[in-house]
């Protein structure tokens, strides 16, 4: 074996005979298992089952991203037919097979991310260390693309850490950081990043001695769980009730289960071969297409390329970011900043409220650390990044300012003024409103070309999508560091059009609206979520007007309705339940009671005089929809098909992707117009055209729907070729030709 005959690995030995492979793919930021990959592999495991010489092999990555992230999503994707599909993954069984049985002893050493594929190979070495830093995770996240590990998986880890540690990662794409790994029996060692290097070495000199790392020993209740036959089958029956549910959703949930299970009770031959067999059946199945585009769309969201279209635009990074508002959003974002390393300013009116945020602040890091998301070490030094303060002269050094005062207009005018003098010439001015109109903001300042909306949603930490309002004074330079900068905060950004409600607010309004109708017309709040989760969604549309806040929501109401040719009773029903204090789960009652954080029965208030009686449409409903959710769906596709043609954003992938991060609208279905896609758009605009005899003018189809209707078009070609020009060319920009 040539050591210099590798372009993905750079192979080198020592004195001791340790082989270390380091993973190294060129052009790559991150390391992945390609087709290049996996035949390097293969021939470097065959050389090494014939090479007498080496006593150890430690494989590594010399990328400082990570171990591996997994397969290339783009092969698998290319994928054609069930039976190439089944033979990758049985080929990548076999390889792994291979390195688990070498002769001599394997370590993967792990830096980052390792997950997926990476995963899989190194549960086939015989040991593994990882670096305990907040840039480790160890996990599965195969089933958030629909699929299963195809590599083993399955098969190695619970018979590793036992089945009850190992169905969680299997089936919630649950990741661990070192710590947590180490305390499961994932890794043999996990140290912090100061002395890992050498903890390292030490463990390769006790392989070398013969000296293998003590693995712990389960306990009586844990064998008798993970070991026995009765044990499995409560635990394997449990889960399988748990995701009978979801299961009908997402396949690859029962698929991963079956595996594990044959695994377990027929050997691992027959463990391997379900294994297999799932992962080819479940590529091709539309949950798993569409969770996919879906992946792929974020990875484009996330790149300035999609957004910023002068290739000079400025992206420099951002590290000092001013905070203005200490309440629980602008609290919310100096965290994620700290936690992702930039200096923050955080700046209120009054001590008090400064005091208020740094406590959020404190115990929202304390959790990060119980979770191992963070060392204390490193909690204290994020927490210490942040500058709380009450007076205007800190934040005179900031790149980025981010306003996130109480919601009135006049009062993020004159933060915006007092900004505008402070911040450098430079320096981005930026609003986190939901609803307010960024060009009035803009107009406050003598910079409007460096003034956007930078939306997060809340809880911030939690939600991964953050709104990038443009005007149409901002500057592609603006975009660039804004878009940069929520990459550096871990998030996703979409660009959007001011416009009122921006995308994900526009388009979920006439949802929510019309489950307010609906509980007007007499109507149950939990009948109407539970016909809205049966579709797929987290939650219905009530409970999540509670967990929003029905004064927000009653702010957003009001600032969204005139936009409506139908209007209703909803701003005023809002208003009028914040007014008697019914703010939804943060004052204990909104549409339902609450006790405790938990949720109760549905809150009765008194009815809205006139309302109308609730009758059937004519005709039949689409596919999986009931009378019920059909009126809430289409709403959301005719609203979303409305932002297309208005140009909002000019691709239909940026609204699905948007709503789906945002809302967390099915994620199994795509997204709104690929729902519609699904559907047949003229199915869809027929549909609407009949619940707008029965329902009125709000149910028109929009003028987006009926041009692509009477033209035959989709909104997502079926290649990537765009369709051909229309009044309204849905494949590509939204616009004349």
């Amino acid at each position: 074996m040539n050591d210099h005959d590798f372009r993905n690995f750079k192979i080198t030995r020592d004195s001791q005979g340790v082989l270390t492979a380091a993973f190294d793919l060129p052009g790559r930021s991150v390391n992945v298992f390609d087709e290049s990959v996996i035949s390097e592999l293969h021939r470097l495991v065959e050389g090494l089952a014939a090479d007498p010489t080496v006593r150890l092999v430690v494989f590594t990555s010399a990328k400082p991203t990570g171990f591996i992230a997994g397969a290339d999503i783009r092969g698998i994707q290319a994928l054609q037919t069930r039976e190439e599909a089944e033979l990758v993954s049985s080929l990548g069984q076999q390889l792994f097979e291979k390195i688990e049985h070498l002769p001599m002893p394997t370590l993967a050493v792990v830096r980052g991310v390792c997950l997926g594929g990476g995963l899989e190979f190194a549960l086939a070495c015989r040991f593994r260390a990882a670096c305990d830093d907040s840039r480790t995770r160890l996990g599965f996240p195969e089933v958030e693309l629909g699929l299963l590990p195809g590599w083993g998986g399955t098969q190695r880890l619970p018979q590793l850490i036992g089945l009850a540690a190992a169905l969680p990662m299997i089936l919630e794409g649950r990741k661990l950081s070192a710590r947590k790994a180490l305390g499961a029996g994932l890794v043999d060692l996990a140290s912090p990043p100061e002395t890992f290097d050498a903890d390292v070495a030490r463990l390769v000199a006790d392989l070398l001695a013969g000296r293998a790392p003590a693995r712990r020993t389960p306990g009586v209740l844990a064998r008798c769980r993970d070991q026995t036959r009765l044990g499995q089958w409560f635990v394997l029956n449990f889960v399988r009730q748990k995701i009978a549910g979801p299961g009908k959703s997402y396949p690859a949930l029962p698929a991963a289960l079956d595996a594990v299970q044959r695994g377990l009770w027929a050997g691992r031959a027959a463990g391997l071969a379900a294994e297999h067999q799932a992962f080819a059946r479940l590529l091709f199945t539309p949950t798993c297409r569409n969770l996919i585009e879906l992946f792929f769309a974020r990875e484009r969201a996330r790149s300035s390329a999609s957004w910023v279209k002068t290739a000079a635009a400025e992206s420099r990074p951002v590290e000092r970011v001013a905070v203005i508002g200490a309440g629980v959003m602008g609290a919310g974002i100096a965290q994620l900043a700290a936690f992702q390393g930039l200096q923050v300013v955080l700046k209120d009116v009054q001590q008090e409220f400064v005091a208020a945020g740094m406590q959020r602040i404190r115990e929202q890091l304390e959790e990060s650390t119980a979770r191992g998301q963070l060392t204390a070490a490193e909690a204290a030094a994020r927490l210490a990044a942040i500058t709380p303060c009450t007076d205007w002269s800190a934040v005179a050094a900031a790149d980025v300012a981010i306003e996130a005062v109480v919601e009135q207009e006049s009062v993020k005018c004159d933060v915006f003024r007092e900004l505008d003098q402070r911040l450098p010439p430079g320096a981005v001015l930026t609003s986190n409103t939901s609803a307010l109109s960024i060009q009035h903001l803009a107009e406050a300042t003598g910079r409007p070309d460096r003034t956007a909306g930078l939306h997060f949603f809340n809880p911030v930490h939690r939600m991964q999508l953050v709104e990038v309002v443009r005007t149409a004074a901002t500057s592609e330079d603006t975009i660039g560091i804004l878009v940069g900068l929520v990459r550096q905060l871990g998030k996703t950004p979409v660009v959007v059009a001011d416009s009122p409600g921006f995308l994900v607010n526009r388009i979920l309004f006439p949802y929510l609206d019309e489950a307010v109708r609906m509980v007007c017309e007499g109507a149950a709040a939990d009948a109407i979520d539970r016909e809205i989760r049966r579709f797929g969604m987290p939650m219905g549309p009530l409970e999540l007007l509670d967990q929003v806040g029905l004064d927000v929501a009653a702010h957003v109401a009001r600032s969204l309705a005139p936009l409506s040719n139908d209007p209703g009773p909803t701003p005023e029903r809002l208003a009028a339940m914040a007014a008697r204090g019914w703010l939804g789960r943060k004052s204990g009652c909104g549409f339902y009671h609450y006790a405790n954080g938990h949720r109760g029965k549905p809150a009765v208030f008194p009815a809205t005089p006139g309302g109308a009686p609730r009758v059937a449409a004519p005709g039949a409903a689409l596919a999986g929809l009931s009378p019920t959710s059909e009126r809430l769906v289409l709403l959301f596709i005719n609203e979303a098909a409305r932002c297309l043609g208005e140009q909002i954003v000019e691709e239909p992938w940026v609204i699905d992707l948007a709503m789906v991060l945002g809302t967390g609208f099915a994620p199994f279905r795509g997204g709104p117009l690929r729902c519609a896609d699904a559907w047949g758009v003229a199915a869809v605009a027929d549909r609407l055209e009949q619940l707008r005899q029965t329902w009125g003018a709000r149910f028109a189809p929009s003028a987006t729907l009926q041009t692509m209707r009477e033209a035959g078009l989709h909104f997502f070609a079926a290649s990537a070729e765009p369709l051909p020009n229309a009044p309204v060319e849905i494949a590509g920009r939204v616009g004349p030709p």
